[in-house]
């Protein structure tokens, strides 16, 4: 049986020796210039291309992942900013605590500590919200104090929570002692700012700069700074005379303070 293949074989043999005398013959010329002058920049071009294609996902990756670690380190300090935060916070309560405990020293109050929960100032009532109560043994009438210096009582309790009457309240009155030459009077707020030192009896003295504290009344125990004497009002004819009297802590803007429970046994 004959191989029907044979043609074909002979044909391709053919062509196959035809193109290779051609080019031993320098004749394929034509098709060489066509092919580096098409083909090859063609091919060229398609290359770059792909590249290109390559270096804008590439890049694109790395945007990507740019972006991703300037998140996580956008969360980081972020994370550290509040850890920040935190730490002045308990610095600041820090402080506030040594700042009272100096002032402690000589009155060996029992105090407890408490948190501004919320604030009720306006032109008529001045009123902070603490969140101490009933359960921590506070009671109507105590001393609140902050830094050492009086900033109001308590006039209602609740479980967990008692409202403060603000010394600064034109309406909060209490009993009061200059320091120095021992006059008594009341001291109580003031439209605007500071206290009054009043009902101070003509003949007592009264010096600039001098501290006023708590006379000693009801669950107020004696000797708490209330007050600095800045000016003081004297008419010849009058029965009584007054002092402006400085604060010595912000009461509007406290955010500890310390609720005095009594004197230490």
């Amino acid at each position: 049986m004959k191989n029907k293949n044979a043609p074909a074989v002979v044909v391709a043999a053919a062509i196959a020796g035809l193109i290779m005398l051609l080019y031993i013959l320098g004749f394929l010329w034509p098709f060489r210039i066509i092919h580096d002058q098409i083909f090859n920049p063609v091919g060229r071009s398609l290359i770059r291309v792909g590249r290109s294609v390559s270096d804008v996902f590439g890049f694109l990756g790395k945007v990507q992942n740019l972006n991703r670690e300037n998140g996580r380190q956008a969360d980081e300090i972020l994370q550290l900013k509040q850890q920040l935060s935190t730490l002045k916070e308990v610095a600041r309560e820090n402080e506030e605590l040594r700042t009272q405990l100096e002032f402690n020293k000589s009155l060996s109050l029992d105090l407890a500590p408490a948190r501004v929960v919320a604030s009720d100032v306006d032109t008529t009532q001045r009123y902070i919200t603490i969140d101490r109560g009933n359960s921590s043994g506070i009671k109507k009438g105590m001393a609140v104090v902050s830094s050492g210096a009086l900033v109001g009582t308590v006039d209602q309790v609740n479980d967990y929570s008692s409202r403060v009457f603000l010394v600064s309240d034109p309406q909060f009155k209490i009993r009061g002692t200059a320091q120095d030459g021992r006059a008594n009077g009341i001291v109580s707020g003031q439209l605007g700012s500071g206290y009054v030192f009043g009902q101070v009896l003509q003949g007592d003295s009264l010096g600039v700069g001098e501290m006023v504290i708590t006379t000693g009344t009801g669950l107020v125990p004696r000797g708490i700074l209330i007050g600095q004497i800045e000016q003081v009002n004297k008419a010849d004819n009058a029965v009584f005379q007054s002092a402006q009297l400085k604060p010595l802590v912000d009461v509007n803007r406290v955010e500890l303070v310390f609720v005095v429970l009594g004197l230490k046994q």
